[in-house]
């Protein structure tokens, strides 16, 4: 038996409403967009202005193909227009390997970590924080 669940679901995902996240899967229960999240972010990165060039780089390209998808989902609680399509736990991820990539050093990752934390479980990218000895 040919079995195309994940098509078929996949499909109809798109035609209702929904507040799972693409890239985990689990329910965002902060809707808070990527663009909303990045301009802080963009506002906090300044302080890095040589590494700042080649991060904004990468985010854009991920940012266009966010705000590309069609899907119906929860709008922000931010901006009210943007949909969220990835919890901000997923996207914070995704902002904290860039600046890991960029080298921007333990002081400017562990400041990250303070500030754009979405790992409440402490079971994903905040454990680092006790690597790094600030927890």
């Amino acid at each position: 038996m040919n079995q195309k669940l994940n098509v078929a679901k996949q499909t109809y995902y798109f035609e209702k409403e929904h507040n799972d996240c693409l890239s985990c899967g689990n329910d965002i229960t902060h809707p808070l967009c990527p663009n909303c999240i990045s301009k802080a972010f963009m506002q906090w990165l300044e302080k890095f202005p040589e590494e700042s060039k080649e991060i904004k780089l990468k985010l854009n390209i991920f940012l266009r193909h966010h705000n590309s998808v069609n899907g119906k989902s929860k709008s922000c609680v931010v901006c009210g227009k943007n949909k969220t399509h990835i919890c901000p736990y997923c996207f914070t991820e995704h902002l904290y390997n860039l600046v890991k990539e960029a080298g921007l050093g333990c002081r400017a990752m562990t400041e990250f970590l303070f500030m754009f934390n979405f790992d409440f479980e402490h079971k994903g990218y905040s454990k680092e924080l006790e690597v790094l000895g600030s927890y």
